[in-house]
């Protein structure tokens, strides 16, 4: 009976802690994601431009509508938690981006949708994490959001298999 004591204990400890650990990735999680967010809107800019069918140039369409929405979205959470959030992508989402637009035609094709997918399994792991969080702004944020992503990487899935 004491090591069952003993061990609801220990795990009342580590929620607790988990919870707490939680709400301090709170501000990295908004920061990350409007990173991403701007990424991904960017990338879809190219891809509505660059691409060589017409349901890669509609799915780079509606990337940017999509994360023109979420970055909205981030903006008034970061708001409301006093979070500055970037103007511009990342130094080595910048880089990306740029290698990215020097291509054309098939390769350009490629490799948008293996960075998007990529971005997306990234993005999807982090919400994920995101609906654990105790502030519930950021919780309802990544529960609310989170079937989005989960729609875009299956969007993206399938052209490349196309």
């Amino acid at each position: 009976m004491k090591r069952l004591i003993t061990l609801i204990a220990i795990a009342m400890v580590s929620v607790s802690w988990a919870q707490k650990t939680s709400d301090k990735k709170v501000p990295e999680f908004i920061v990350h994601m409007a990173d991403a967010r701007i990424m991904d809107r960017e990338e879809g800019r190219l891809a509505a431009s660059l691409g060589t069918t017409q349901a890669i140039r509609d799915y780079g369409t509606q990337m940017v509508k999509d994360q023109d929405m979420l970055l909205a979205k981030l903006q008034t959470l970061a708001a409301s938690k006093n979070i500055t959030l970037p103007n511009a992508i990342s130094e080595k989402k910048s880089k990306q981006l740029e290698k990215l637009s020097k291509l054309t035609g098939k390769p350009f094709d490629r490799k948008f949708l293996k960075m998007i997918k990529a971005d997306h399994k990234r993005d999807i792991k982090r919400f994920k994490k995101a609906t654990f969080f105790e502030d519930g702004d950021t919780r309802i944020f990544a529960e609310t959001n989170l079937r989005l992503i989960e729609q875009h990487l299956a969007q993206a899935q399938a052209l490349s298999k196309k």
